[in-house]
């Protein structure tokens, strides 16, 4: 089967395994990647964390290669070799000249498929986790963010963080990782996202020889989804000695793929985005209460957030909430100025266009959209949905995003403080 459009094809091969390709003749490297539908999504509480830590033990060795070996012969050749797991997939990745993409394609379908997960290096890995473990514990703002996204999405999957706990890591086994990768690390479950120099017969042959070959059999698809998050209200404080208060609140949005997004991405760009944004102007350059400040949207199949972050001196939590709150009312009261949606819309548009310069850019957006829909990425329709966005869109977005009843606040701080949430709603 074969989507296509212009230098964009989605090929399902018949194991069920998925290769997007974008073409790009006017470079001379290609980006490659992996992208496996494991994520916190898939996991029981008592797994939290397994998807992050097999991104981890996959780097560790495999049948045929030690875990330097697999760098090495990577660093051999001057490509780059990473991975990143997300809430709701995991995604092993390179970047190379476009004549070293077949040797990249060896090493990434040798780790994607035959992991050891040796028991000596499961536990020097877990020892490398827990420093994870630590050094986000250690950063308030992780510690604000988690904290935040664990409150809203209470009684989801997606309230687990992505590093899971350190009581969840102590607990896996080799024989732990090894089922769960059988489990999801599967054709069906899988996309591989080529971006850059490559024809279409190369990119289907190397796929062919180093994945699709490889399968025995065709298994299930494991795309599930998460259900809808349900009507998580309230505030989680936690008490650090540190110089300033790091405050966040998150309100319901749309999920990836809505067709409200791109309404939520262009309030996002006017409101609270970028340095010419709102919330930047007003609370940042005419208060002087912060140095950071930033309002976005998190998407996931069938689950959406919209997060306010920022952080002040702890004696200025409470103004800053009152001037957040005071914007919001502005927002919801008058929309926005045909200026502000011109000026969002190219805004939007040209972060887009210039992703497509980016052969890493466009590996990632076509894969990440491919293993969340099981679809082909339409560049031109979403420049489309973007120039067909009015102003009465934004504001019905706006009116959806914040609603009070549904929101969620986190602080942390090294004072006690009152109920950034009851001073928010006041």
């Amino acid at each position: 089967m074969c989507y296509n459009i212009d230098m964009q094809k989605l090929i399902e091969f018949e194991s069920g395994l998925k290769l997007v390709l974008v073409q790009n003749t006017a470079v001379r490297s290609v980006a490659l990647g992996v992208f496996v539908g494991a994520g916190v999504v898939k996991e029981t509480p008592e797994l939290s964390g397994i998807s992050h830590f097999i991104e981890h033990m996959v780097f560790k060795g495999t049948k045929s290669r030690s875990s330097f070996d697999i760098v090495n012969e990577i660093d051999s050749i001057g490509a780059q070799i990473n991975a990143f797991t997300s809430k709701s997939y995991t995604c092993f990745y390179t970047v190379s000249l476009d004549t070293n993409a077949d040797k990249c394609a060896d090493v990434l379908s040798d780790i994607y498929l035959n992991p050891l997960f040796g028991e000596e290096e499961l536990e020097r890995e877990r020892r490398v986790v827990m420093e994870e473990i630590n050094e986000s514990e250690d950063s308030p703002d992780d510690v604000c963010l988690e904290s935040l996204l664990t409150g809203f999405f209470k009684g989801n999957p997606l309230e687990k963080p992505i590093l899971g706990s350190k009581e969840t890591l102590l607990s896996m086994t080799s024989k732990t990782l090894d089922n769960y990768h059988k489990m999801y690390y599967t054709p069906s479950n899988t996309v591989i996202s080529i971006a850059g120099n490559i024809s279409e017969n190369s990119a289907i042959e190397l796929v062919k020889r180093h994945f699709e070959s490889k399968f025995t059999k065709a298994v299930p698809d494991l795309r599930r989804q998460a259900a809808r998050v349900g009507d998580n209200t309230g505030y989680v404080k936690t008490k650090k000695q540190i110089e300033q208060a790091h405050v966040a609140f998150a309100f319901p949005s749309f999920p990836y793929n809505d067709r409200n997004a791109v309404s939520v991405q262009l309030m996002s760009v006017i409101f609270s985005m970028e340095m010419s944004s709102r919330l930047f102007q007003s609370i940042r350059e005419k208060l002087g209460l912060c140095y950071t400040i930033m309002g976005y949207p998190s998407t996931y199949e069938n689950n959406g957030a919209y997060i306010i972050y920022t952080a002040t001196n702890p004696e200025s939590v409470e103004k800053a909430v009152r001037a957040i709150r005071a914007e919001v009312d502005l927002l919801l009261e008058k929309g926005v100025t045909d200026e502000e949606l011109a000026k969002g819309k190219e805004q939007l548009k040209t972060s887009l266009v210039l992703g497509q310069e980016s052969t890493s850019a466009m590996m990632r957006t076509f894969g990440t959209h491919a293993i969340q829909t099981g679809m082909l990425y339409d560049f031109d329709a979403r420049i489309a949905a973007i120039d067909g966005t009015a102003k009465e869109d934004v504001l019905a977005a706006a009116k959806y995003v914040f609603d009070f009843d549904r929101m969620f606040g986190s602080v942390v701080s090294p004072v006690e403080g009152e109920d950034i949430v009851k001073i928010f709603k006041a």
